[in-house]
C-alpha cells in the first residue's frame, strides 16, 4: 500500500472534503455531475444527489480518527482507498441515527475519468477467517445445525411441519440490518400461518461490539422486536458452515432444507416501501411454485465480526 499523496488529486480531494466542516463545495470539485455512488446497495446519480447522501450520512468526523492508504492493483480508472484507525489499528464508525460501530477499515474504491470521480462505493473490510467457504447457494443442502436461543433453549434448523425456513444472519448495531429490521419481521408475521419459520442468528464476536453479546440480544427480543427465535451462534460454527459473511444476509430454504434463495431481502436498505420483496418473492415461489423471480443476489451490510 501506498499513502495516499499518490492518489489523483481527485481522490485526495474528496477525503479532504469529508474533513470540511463544509463538505459540499470541496466534493462539488472534484466529481464529475453525471457521478453516481453505490451506497448500502443503493444506486445514488448526479452530483446533487450524491453530496446531500455524503453531507447527511458521512457528516465530518464520522470515520473518526483515520489513517489512509492506497491499495494495489488499480486499473482501469480504478483507485481504491483503505481507511484504518492510527497505526493500522481498528477504526469506529459513527453513523447517523445509529450506534457507532468498530471496524478493522473501510475500503472506498472510486472510478475516475478525465480527472473527476465518477463513481464511488464504500465498503467495510474485515478479515475472514481462513478457509472461509462460499455462501451456500440456490440447490445446496443446508447444513443442519441446533443453537441456544437468547434464554438458552435448543432450537434445530429443521422442524418437520415447516413449509419454509428462512435464516438470516443478523447484528444489533449494524445499520443495515437495524434498517432491514422491520420489513424482515412483517414478512415473518405474514408467512408464519403459511408454514414458514424465520430463524435469526447473531454470530459477530461480542467483544468487537458488546451490543452483540446476549444481555443486549435478550433486551430486543423481550421488547417483541423479532418474529422468530434469536439464536447465539457463540463458536460461529455455522457462519463459518454457511459461508455467511454480512448483516443481514438470507438464507429461503424449501420443506427439504435445499436453499431457495440467497441474498438481501430487497434492493435498498434505505427505502421501505420495497417491503423485503426478494424474500417475500423467494417464499412465494417455494409455497406455490410460481415466477421464482431472483435466486442470489449480493448481500448487502457489515461484516459479521470473526473471532481470529
Amino acid at each position: 500500500m501506498t499513502s495516499l499523496d499518490k492518489a489523483p488529486a481527485s481522490v485526495q480531494g474528496w477525503f479532504v472534503a469529508e474533513k470540511s466542516a463544509d463538505q459540499a463545495p470541496g466534493l462539488r470539485a472534484v466529481l464529475s455531475p453525471d457521478v453516481v455512488m453505490d451506497f448500502g446497495g443503493r444506486k445514488i446519480h448526479g452530483i446533487d444527489a450524491v453530496v446531500a447522501t455524503v453531507t447527511f450520512a458521512m457528516p465530518a468526523g464520522w470515520l473518526g480518527e483515520i489513517d489512509l492508504s492506497v491499495l494495489p492493483g488499480g486499473a482501469d480508472g480504478r483507485v481504491t482507498v483503505r481507511a484504518t484507525g492510527p497505526g493500522g489499528a481498528q477504526m469506529r464508525v459513527f453513523v447517523p441515527g445509529a450506534p457507532s460501530q468498530t471496524m478493522d477499515a473501510m475500503d472506498f474504491t472510486f472510478t475516475l475519468d478525465d480527472g473527476l470521480i465518477v463513481g464511488v462505493a464504500g465498503q467495510a473490510h474485515q478479515p475472514e477467517p481462513p478457509g472461509l467457504p462460499q455462501p451456500l447457494r440456490p440447490g445446496d443442502t443446508a447444513p443442519g445445525f441446533v443453537l441456544p436461543d437468547v434464554k438458552g433453549v435448543e432450537v434445530p434448523l429443521r422442524q418437520e411441519r415447516a413449509k419454509a425456513t428462512v435464516v438470516v444472519f443478523i447484528s444489533n448495531h449494524c445499520p443495515f440490518s437495524r434498517a432491514w429490521h422491520d420489513r424482515v419481521q412483517q414478512a415473518g408475521r405474514d408467512y408464519a400461518p403459511r408454514g414458514v419459520r424465520f430463524l435469526h442468528i447473531n454470530s459477530n464476536d461480542p467483544s468487537q461490539g458488546p451490543d452483540d453479546g446476549v444481555e443486549h440480544s435478550r433486551k430486543r427480543v423481550a421488547e417483541g422486536r423479532f418474529a422468530g427465535p434469536y439464536l447465539v451462534d457463540e463458536g460461529q460454527t455455522v457462519a463459518r458452515r454457511w459461508g455467511a459473511r454480512r448483516t443481514p444476509e438470507v438464507f429461503v430454504l424449501d420443506e427439504s432444507g435445499i436453499v431457495a434463495y440467497h441474498g438481501a431481502p430487497d434492493a435498498d436498505a434505505i427505502d421501505e416501501s420495497l417491503n423485503a420483496a426478494w424474500l417475500r418473492g423467494a417464499l412465494d415461489h417455494v409455497l406455490t411454485g410460481i415466477s421464482p423471480g431472483l435466486a442470489d443476489t449480493q448481500p448487502v451490510g457489515c461484516s459479521i465480526k470473526w473471532t481470529l
